[in-house]
């Protein structure tokens, strides 16, 4: 004779197995976003016109856990740090444009300042400026 398969306790081992997929990943991820620590401050780069703006005017950065994004409307974008900030000039040794948007990431472990840079969206400029704080 064939053996009878009960039903009642194959539903449950299905949903065991299907609830534990969903619960361990999440686990997982969990502890991996605990141990991130990097927020990502956009800075908008409006052109209007002949005419160019930021927002935020000033941005804020912690040291080592902040990455700085410049986005625009205009075509080519181009961020500088201007001679004469506090040492080592730059914060953000790592900056790199392309087209719309220039990135960098966090910067080193530099005393707390206010940098001034140069903003250039398609031949217009700006002098705006970032604050590494501790």
């Amino acid at each position: 004779m064939p053996k009878t398969i009960h039903l009642a306790r194959s539903r449950w081992f299905w949903t065991f197995v299907l609830v534990s997929s969903l619960v361990l990943p999440a686990l997982e991820l969990g502890a991996q976003t605990n141990t991130l620590n990097v927020k990502v401050k956009v800075v908008e780069v409006i052109k209007t016109g002949t005419t160019i703006t930021v927002n935020p005017v000033k941005v804020k950065v912690k040291r080592k856990e902040d990455v700085v994004v410049w986005v625009t409307n205009g075509q080519l974008l181009k961020v500088e740090f201007k001679k004469g900030n506090p040492a080592p000039g730059t914060p953000f040794t790592d900056l790199t444009c392309k087209g719309r948007f220039c990135g960098a990431l966090t910067p080193p472990d530099v005393a707390p300042a206010v940098f001034q840079y140069k903003v250039t969206v398609d031949g217009v400029v700006l002098d705006p400026n970032v604050e590494v704080i501790p």
